[in-house]
């Protein structure tokens, strides 16, 4: 029997995932979010929401957040490699 993916779980995972993957990235580069603002052009406000889960940002929002970041798209929604 298929399993069917549940849109409402998956989302919350990938949106969980993408706000700790931009808050390590920021405290990486030591930015504050206020400046992350200003890098990606996206209001901090919004940042708040995206790095704790409970913002559905755009393709758009999230290039201009890996750009704010210095880094991809792909990095920002991938899974951190675990250090042995």
């Amino acid at each position: 029997m298929p399993q069917y993916l549940k849109l409402d779980q998956a989302a919350s995972e990938l949106a969980t995932r993408l706000g700790e993957n931009c808050r390590a990235r920021r405290a990486k580069l030591k930015i504050s979010q206020a400046e992350l603002s200003e890098r990606s052009g996206i209001a901090a406000s919004h940042l708040s929401y995206i790095e704790h889960g409970k913002a559905n940002p755009t393709l758009e929002v999230i290039e201009h957040l890996a750009r704010g970041l210095e880094c991809s798209v792909i990095e920002l929604l991938s899974e951190p490699i675990k250090k042995k």
